[in-house]
C-alpha cells in the first residue's frame, strides 16, 4: 500500500483541503474590501473584517504544520516533511505574519487607508503576494507530481487558478471592466483644441484600459492552465470569468449594470466552454491566438449584449466594436507570447520540480 507521501488520492484531498481554506482567505479579503467601501469611519486595525483574514490563516498555518507532521518520517527533521509544493505555502504563512505586523504599525501610524490607497498600500500589497503563494499550493502539488505530456489539472489545482484569479480581480478592482460604467455611460465627441476635451474622453480612457487588463486577467491564467494539459479544463472560461466578475460585483454591493455585465459575460463564458469542448486539438496547438481572440470577442460581447437590454449603450459603435476588437487583439497577443520559441507549436510544459 502507498504511503501518504506517495498516495495521490490522499494528496489530492490534502491539497483540496488547502484550498477550501483559501477561499476562506480570498472572501475574507473581499469582506474587509467591502468594509472599506462601505465604512468610511473605520479608524482601528482591530475590525471584525481582519479578524476574518486573520482567523482564516491561522487556520492555514495550523493545516499547513498538520501536513507537515503526517508527512514527517521517523527520524526526519519537521522542516523536511513538507510534501512537494508545500514550502511555498510555509513562506507564505511567514510572510503574511511578517507583513500583517507590519501592516498593524501602518494603521496605527499612519490610520486607515479608506480609498484607492488601500489597494497600493506597501503592507497591503505584501499580504497579497504572501496569499498568493498559499493559494499556488495545489498548483505547485500538482505540477510537482505530473509528468509531461500526460499531465492532469486536478480538482484543487484548478480551484487554485480560480482563487487566485479572483485575488488579481481584488487588487484590480479599480480598473476592472465588470465595474465601470464603460459603454452605457454617455460619451459625447468633443474635437481636438476645444477646452474640456481631456476631461470628456478620460473616463473612456479608463474604460478601454479596464477591458484591456480584465482581458489579461482572465485570459493569462485560462494559457497557464493550457501549458501542461492536452485539452483545456472543463469550465474554466466560465470558472475564470465568474472569478473575475462576481467576487468584484459581490464587494461594491450588486449594482443592477455591473450585475448584467457579469450575467451576460457568464453567460458568452459557458457558450465559450461548450465551444472548446468541441474544438479540435488543432486548434489550440497551432491557432491558439484565434482561440484566445475568440474568447475575449465573446465574453465582452456578451457582457455588451446585456447592457444593451438593461441600461442601454452610449457609446458610438466605432468605441464599443472597438473596445472587443481591442481586447480580442489584446488575448491574441498574450497566446503569441505564451507559445514563443516553444518547438513544433507544441505547449506542453515541463513538470516543476
Amino acid at each position: 500500500m502507498l504511503d501518504t507521501a506517495e498516495n495521490p488520492v490522499i494528496n489530492a484531498r490534502r491539497d483540496l483541503v488547502t484550498e477550501l481554506l483559501g477561499v476562506w482567505l480570498v472572501l475574507a479579503v473581499f469582506l474587509d474590501g467591502w468594509a472599506h467601501l462601505n465604512l468610511p469611519s473605520l479608524e482601528t486595525f482591530f475590525t471584525p473584517w481582519h479578524a476574518a483574514l486573520y482567523s482564516g490563516m491561522v487556520a492555514t498555518a495550523l493545516w499547513t504544520a498538520a501536513v507537515a507532521w503526517r508527512n514527517r518520517k521517523p527520524g526526519q527533521p519537521l522542516t523536511r516533511a513538507l510534501p512537494p509544493g508545500y514550502s511555498g505555502t510555509v513562506a507564505g504563512v511567514v510572510l503574511f505574519a511578517v507583513a500583517g505586523g507590519l501592516d498593524m504599525l501602518w494603521h496605527e501610524l499612519l490610520g486607515i487607508e479608506v480609498t484607492l490607497d488601500a489597494l497600493v498600500s506597501p503592507t497591503h500589497l505584501l499580504l497579497g503576494f504572501s496569499l498568493f503563494l498559499i493559494l499556488g499550493t495545489a498548483v505547485r502539488s500538482a505540477r510537482a507530481a505530473g509528468r509531461a505530456r500526460n499531465f492532469e489539472w486536478t480538482p484543487a489545482a484548478l480551484f487554485a487558478v480560480v482563487l487566485m484569479t479572483g485575488l488579481g480581480a481584488f487588487f484590480l478592482i479599480y480598473c476592472s471592466a465588470f465595474l465601470r460604467p464603460g459603454p452605457t455611460a454617455l460619451f459625447t465627441p468633443v474635437p481636438v483644441g476645444t477646452p474640456g476635451r481631456l476631461e470628456a474622453e478620460m473616463p473612456v480612457v479608463i474604460a478601454l484600459t479596464s477591458y484591456l487588463l480584465t482581458t489579461a486577467l482572465i485570459i493569462a491564467p485560462f494559457l497557464f492552465t493550457l501549458s501542461a494539459a492536452r485539452r483545456p479544463a472543463r469550465w474554466i472560461v466560465t470558472m475564470l470569468v465568474a472569478a473575475a466578475a462576481w467576487l468584484p460585483v459581490a464587494m461594491i454591493g450588486f449594482r443592477p449594470t455591473a450585475v448584467a455585465g457579469a450575467a451576460g459575460a457568464t453567460a458568452a463564458a459557458i457558450l465559450a466552454d461548450v465551444l472548446l469542448a468541441r474544438l479540435p486539438s488543432v486548434w489550440l496547438d497551432r491557432r491558439l491566438p484565434a482561440v484566445t481572440a475568440g474568447i475575449a470577442a465573446l465574453v465582452w460581447t456578451g457582457q455588451l449584449v446585456a447592457f444593451a437590454v438593461a441600461d442601454g449603450i452610449r457609446w458610438p459603435v466605432s468605441l464599443w466594436l472597438g473596445a472587443v476588437v481591442l481586447s480580442a487583439a489584446a488575448a491574441a497577443g498574450l497566446a503569441l507570447l505564451s507559445s514563443w520559441g516553444t518547438a513544433g507549436g507544441t505547449r506542453y510544459a515541463e513538470p516543476l520540480g
